[in-house]
């Protein structure tokens, strides 16, 4: 019979060899967060069959989570600040800088993944802090303007190439509709208003900052043309008067739903049309021009790795796979709806053809925010004045120097802000 303390150390020993077996066999895993860039129903699966063939590739496995976009700052800094939850992730192409002025982020060699001139200049910009590359570009976003064909037909409109014809077209449809049916704008619960008026903005031959990034410019006469334009659509009654506080989804669903004949809505939009309005007759235009300019916003997703990963190599490769042309051009094509920020799948024909077209065309010269770690209050500033003059038009107190007043007011906040960027 063996002595009690042998039995121990033989169980121990069991233990420990089945601990090492366990071990062995366990495949070698990163963690990638991702936000809902798809309904889960196609997205969670198509991730999860491309991380299979990565599994059988180099034996590594991926641990997918989705992440929502209303959570994801929060997760993506408590990761940053703690070192641990994932080792590759997403974010939005004006966080990339932000998080990457914290040092939570790893610097990349751009040159591993095809160098710069693998990438849309404008996602690849967004990439950028200080000189050095944090991320690697995604896929790609840029907004257009909907419009509703059966409407422009019935009211004899045309469609609009220049901001004037936009207003033309409009007042055309509000005849033909009723007032506030020519367009649907984002209002005051729109937290990316900035987007829809920094079209206007450099339409009009304006910038949000200096060439040097150094103060706010904004403020300026085209600014404030830009403005007031944008309240114009209101007071004209082209736009309905509920629109000076809708959020962007409310201005989509007004367009989606027939209601209204224009929309500045980006790619994915087509993906809601077809799941809640299919037989709705649209077409996609470029943004009408500015008296300066052709102008749009470009945006979408980069892929980042945590700087305090253990597992950056092979989350360099992850991002590589996912990258290859077949699966940019699935991912993008038939789940997210957006364009790939590679230039060999942005090359693929699909994107040449129809109202793909369109928006590839619109992100040729469309313009990404500065690349600063203080973005985000520089945004948040602009938004909020932004608001501020909207509810001044609901309110009735809105005047023809509130414009200015307000964007003045948020100039200041920005060169505050501007003094804090490392």
């Amino acid at each position: 019979m063996l002595k009690k303390g042998v039995l121990l150390a033989l169980m121990l020993a069991t233990v420990l060899l089945i601990g090492v077996f366990s071990a062995a066999a366990a495949p070698k895993q990163i963690v990638f967060w991702a936000m809902p860039n798809a309904p889960d129903a196609t997205h969670i699966p198509w991730v999860e069959s491309v991380a299979k063939e990565f599994e059988a590739k180099t034996g590594y496995a991926v641990r997918f989570e989705v992440v929502g976009w209303d959570t994801a700052w929060t997760r993506i800094t408590t990761a940053i600040a703690t070192g641990e939850g994932a080792d590759v992730f997403q974010v939005g192409t004006t966080w990339n800088p932000q998080f990457a002025a914290t040092g939570g982020l790893s610097v990349i060699d751009i040159n591993e993944f095809g160098g710069s001139k693998a990438f849309m200049k404008a996602n690849l910009d967004s990439t950028t802090y200080k000189g050095k590359y944090y991320g690697i570009p995604w896929f790609a976003e840029t907004r257009c303007l909907f419009v509703n064909v059966d409407m422009f037909r019935e009211a004899g409109a045309k469609y609009p190439t220049t901001h004037d014809e936009l207003i033309t077209a409009g007042q055309k449809i509000a005849a033909k509709y009723g007032t506030g049916k020519g367009i649907s704008l984002a209002g005051t619960n729109a937290w990316d208003l900035i987007h829809n008026w920094a079209i206007i903005l450099w339409g009009n031959g304006g910038s949000l900052l200096t060439n040097d990034n150094k103060k706010a410019a904004f403020n300026s006469d085209a600014g404030v043309t830009a403005m007031k334009w944008y309240v114009s659509l209101l007071e004209k009654g082209i736009a309905d008067k509920a629109c000076a506080e809708y959020n962007q989804p409310q201005a989509d669903a007004a367009f989606i739903n027939g209601n209204v004949a224009m929309c500045y809505m980006g790619p994915w939009n087509i993906a809601n049309i077809e799941q809640e309005n299919p037989s709705l007759n649209y077409t996609i235009v470029e943004p009408p021009r500015g008296p300066k300019a052709k102008a749009s916003f470009s945006g979408g997703s980069n892929l980042v790795l945590l700087n305090s990963s253990k597992n950056k190599e092979i989350g360099k490769e992850w991002i590589k796979f996912l990258l290859e042309k077949k699966r940019m051009v699935e991912y993008t094509q038939n789940l997210t709806h957006m364009l790939p920020a590679t230039v060999n799948a942005y090359g693929d024909p699909y994107y040449a053809s129809g109202v793909w077209k369109t928006f590839k065309s619109t992100l040729d010269y469309a313009t990404a925010y500065s690349p600063l770690g203080v973005w985000g209050d520089i945004e948040n500033a602009i938004v909020l004045e932004f608001k501020n003059i909207l509810t001044t038009y609901v309110n009735g107190s809105y005047k023809s120097d509130t414009a200015k007043k307000a964007l003045d007011a948020a100039a200041d906040k920005v060169n505050s802000a501007l003094t804090k960027e490392k």
